[in-house]
């Protein structure tokens, strides 16, 4: 961490405040076009980790980025209405209201989508096709998780060959995010895993190339496995997007890209905090903090950066509260203490501006985009 959160540049920051170290974030975002440009891959980084206009921006500039994906369409709405293009939205949608305004915007900026059922491609079809309007469609595969995507094999060849075959719509390629494989912790396992998965894709892709349909796409990954999918032929580009944060989750799974698979990992630096203040203490072995379950997502506690054996408990909406009965009097009243942010996306979702910093100095804000809409 390049600032110091008890610093007299940082005395007028109200806390709690979601903070981004803006050169650290900077070093990231070069570490990892340096890296693709030497494993000659490209990357469609995700949006929702930051949901800003701005880093959005700075990721464009990098010689790497073929595009943005975003998981809202209301992101890609505010991107696109800063001419942040091109998008891909990697949610797939169904009800009227999402693909009128898809196929409304596929008019004013070069966006595609997903889809994973012949609802949804059927709709999108009719929509497209009434406002005389293409769309630029990838279909979403199943890694198994379940969640969306449709299962790969016969039914994923169907749905392609049939949004392949539309008029109104321009197949581009196929999708495959494993985020269930993201946090697994051995490196070994999340390699092996990743290969079977992507293994099982390029039979599809080999399928349809084989009766003669293109598929010039083939996205996803992540940054969990930016360094063994950046390997393959298959993949087009990866979709990465925690890489500019590396929050807590990514932080304590092993690392196979620069240290092995014994070291953690580390490959990038972590460049968002939440910065919150000591207000309470009741008993000398736990302090309160003016963060709560408003300021971080529950999901993953946040880490107490110079404290590591200072450990954050959830304490309320408002507060928490860190226990000091392996550091005594490491933190007292008064005092600012940075919190390494557990999980990036949901924690990011609950501000409304970062602060950000350069060289350890409040430099501007930016806006947090797309809460709350869908």
């Amino acid at each position: 961490m390049s600032f110091d959160p008890n610093s007299e540049r940082l005395a007028e920051v109200p806390t709690p405040a979601l903070v981004v170290d803006a050169d650290a974030l900077e070093r990231n975002l070069a570490k990892m076009d340096d890296f693709l440009a030497r494993a000659d891959q490209r990357a469609r980084p995700h949006t929702k980790t930051h949901k800003s206009v701005e880093i959005a921006r700075l990721q464009m500039q990098q010689k790497s980025t073929v595009g943005l994906c975003c998981a809202r369409l209301s992101e890609a709405e505010t991107l696109a209405g800063h001419g942040v293009a091109p998008l891909l939205v990697t949610s797939p949608s169904v009800s009227r209201d999402k693909i009128s305004r898809l196929i409304d915007l596929a008019s004013r900026c070069d966006v595609w989508t997903v889809v994973d059922s012949e609802t949804g491609w059927r709709a999108l079809e009719a929509a497209a096709r009434a406002k005389d309007q293409r769309c630029g469609v990838i279909v979403d595969l199943d890694p198994g998780f379940h969640r969306t995507g449709v299962v790969m094999g016969d039914a994923a060849l169907q749905l392609a060959r049939s949004v392949a075959a539309s008029d109104s719509l321009v197949f581009h390629g196929v999708q495959m995010y494993a985020g269930t494989l993201m946090h697994l912790q051995a490196a070994d396992e999340r390699r092996s895993s990743s290969n079977e998965l992507w293994e099982q894709v390029g039979d599809i892709v080999r399928l349809l190339r084989a009766e003669g349909v293109e598929c010039p796409v083939v996205t996803g990954g992540g940054t969990g496995t930016f360094d063994i999918d950046s390997t393959s032929d298959l993949v087009t580009d990866l979709q990465v997007g925690s890489y500019v944060f590396m929050d807590g989750q990514y932080r304590g799974i092993e690392n196979e890209a620069s240290c092995g698979d014994d070291a953690p990992f580390d490959f990038f630096e972590p460049s968002l905090y939440v910065l919150a203040t000591a207000i309470s203490q009741a008993v000398p072995e736990m302090i309160t903090v003016d963060a709560g379950t408003k300021a971080l997502s529950t999901d993953q506690p946040p880490v107490v950066v110079g404290a590591r054996d200072c450990r954050y408990h959830f304490a309320g909406d408002e507060h928490g509260m860190i226990d000091l009965r392996q550091r005594p009097g490491a933190i007292t009243l008064g005092d600012r203490v940075a919190l390494l942010v557990g999980h990036c996306d949901p924690t990011v979702n609950l501000h409304d501006h970062y602060v950000v910093l350069r060289d350890g100095r409040p430099e501007t804000t930016w806006k947090v985009i797309g809460r709350g809409v869908a």
